[in-house]
């Protein structure tokens, strides 16, 4: 099972077309190939597939090994596609007891007036019932901050990938437990995370602030952007990835 950063690294991976087009080329065909057959099946050159087939290996997703010949001749390097992990992207298990619970939810919540700032308020009170150990008492720098986060969020199974930087700005989140209710009730699901993320960041005796969520940024592969702001920021400066943005 891969590991929480080892998922972000496969998402990276298969974020290309050019790498999914080979590893389904590698997939289907029953022996290994070499880059040149596997650029001619994709409508690549050699050296092209090569540094794609390189970033496969290094998710795992691929793996290389020489040409066992019998005969006189420099051995080829062959490649072949790995086991494929259940995608993240597929609802898990655990999952499937909480979805219909979600929609139901959601519903409900949909119906009332000002709905998205209910879920947000929604979101803060889920906050405080999430712990499973103690938030850090002391004050914390952005990145700690958002790695006490980060682990929050991998627990509840989304998948976060905090870009790593000195002074993060974002998390990554490559995986939603709720997408499939998310994408019909969007501002619900979503204001629901936004108030539980704002909460969290609250508690925590940290500079960082949410300043929004950035939901289904792309589709395939899930991606929604958390986005992060430094208190003593100055106000109005510009922010990057701003999609289909779940503003405060």
């Amino acid at each position: 099972m891969p590991t929480t950063s080892g998922k972000a690294v496969i998402h990276r991976a298969l974020a290309s077309e050019s790498r999914q087009a080979l590893l389904a080329v590698l997939r289907r065909n029953k022996t290994p190939l070499d880059a040149a057959e596997a650029a001619e099946a994709v409508g690549l050159q050699r050296s092209t597939a090569r540094v794609h087939l390189d970033v496969l290996i290094s998710a795992g997703l691929v793996t290389r090994r020489l040409e066992q010949r019998t005969t006189p001749g420099r051995p080829r390097v062959l490649y072949e596609a790995g086991r494929l992990p259940a995608s993240s992207s597929d609802p898990r298990p655990a999952d499937a007891g909480y979805q219909d619970l979600a929609r139901v939810l959601a519903d409900q919540l949909a119906g009332v007036d000002d709905a998205r700032n209910e879920a947000i308020r929604a979101g803060r009170r889920w906050a405080a019932d999430l712990d499973a150990k103690p938030l850090p008492q002391r004050s914390l720098s952005p990145a700690e901050a958002v790695r006490v986060a980060t682990e929050i969020l991998a627990n509840l199974g989304f998948e976060p990938e905090p870009v790593p930087t000195a002074e993060p700005d974002r998390i990554l989140l490559h995986r939603c437990p709720f997408a499939e209710v998310a994408r019909k009730n969007r501002s619900v699901v979503c204001g629901i995370h936004l108030g539980m993320l704002k909460a969290t960041f609250e508690r925590l005796d940290t500079t960082l602030v949410v300043e929004g969520l950035d939901s289904f940024v792309t589709d395939d592969p899930l991606l929604c952007v958390v986005r992060l702001r430094d208190k003593g920021a100055v106000a109005g400066k510009p922010r990057r990835g701003r999609r289909r943005s779940e503003q405060p």
